[in-house]
């Protein structure tokens, strides 16, 4: 993206299980809603393609507990009360190839002004196809707005 077009930006780190675990997210205002690109190295897994389902959470910041974990993330950004997998910040599964994932889509459900102060949380890979239930959150960024 080119940066004088990006609104936010989320510096995505590890928890302790995943140290590895490094990325970015990027947010622009596109037509009525909002383009959204995201890379992510070091996920953890012993796979070499798994999925790991990504969201936007309603908390503040992404301080790691004592126990080396997320723990005030808050539930997922759901401004309409809608349920799962309708929420506001649902976003589409992360397809790590050998620890390595990039994606780029659209979303009409949030503006990037919106999201602002919000956490991008990544879970540990999903065990089969159901991505409704989610593991621990294993990374971690708040949503910034963007300066130069």
């Amino acid at each position: 993206m080119y940066e004088d077009s990006v609104y936010a930006v989320a510096k995505i780190q590890g928890d302790i299980s995943s140290p590895n675990l490094k990325g970015i997210a990027y947010f622009k205002p596109f037509k009525d809603g909002t383009m959204v690109e995201i890379e992510v190295s070091g996920l953890p897994g012993y796979k070499n393609y798994q999925l790991f389902p990504i969201h936007i959470h309603d908390g503040k910041d992404c301080d790691i507990s004592k126990n080396g974990t997320f723990d005030n993330v808050l539930g997922h950004y759901n401004p309409t009360n809608e349920n799962h997998p309708y929420h506001a910040g649902d976003m589409p599964i992360l397809f790590s190839n050998n620890g390595y994932a990039y994606m780029k889509f659209y979303t009409t459900r949030f503006k990037a002004y919106e999201v602002e102060n919000k956490l991008v949380i990544i879970h540990e890979a999903v065990k089969d196809e159901n991505t409704s239930l989610f593991g621990r959150k294993i990374g971690c960024g708040r949503i910034n707005k963007y300066t130069l």
